[in-house]
């Protein structure tokens, strides 16, 4: 999980972490990536902000999928924009399978990240 905003941050990976998932967490998605990079086979869900100083949401999306070509990774990008600020084209080019709107609850991205899960298996 990514956002530059600590507090959501905390927020989301201490309820997820209560409801059993394995949640690694980074306020700046250049460590992020690198991570990822390092740790590819030990993920199966990345959720992102859209919005973040250091890389975009979107671009953080594009960096993973180069690494993850066989689309392996469920996404979620979580946005205080509308669903119509990301075009579709650009969410379908990158394979983008979840956008959230801010503010989003606890039990929406919970809900989201189980179909993810169980499409997955």
């Amino acid at each position: 999980m990514v956002d530059d905003e600590r507090d959501v941050l905390d927020l989301f990976s201490e309820y997820l972490k209560s409801n059993g998932y394995n949640i690694i967490s980074f306020d700046n998605p250049v460590k992020a990536l690198e991570y990822f990079y390092e740790n590819t086979n030990n993920c199966s869900v990345v959720i992102t902000d859209y919005r973040m100083p250091e890389m975009s949401g979107l671009e953080f999306l594009k960096k993973i999928r180069e690494k993850d070509t066989a689309l392996k990774i469920k996404t979620i990008i979580v946005s205080a924009y509308t669903k119509t600020d990301i075009p579709y084209e650009i969410s379908y080019i990158m394979k983008i399978d979840k956008i959230l709107e801010k503010p989003v609850f606890l039990d929406e991205l919970k809900t989201e990240i189980q179909k993810l899960i169980v499409t997955t298996n």
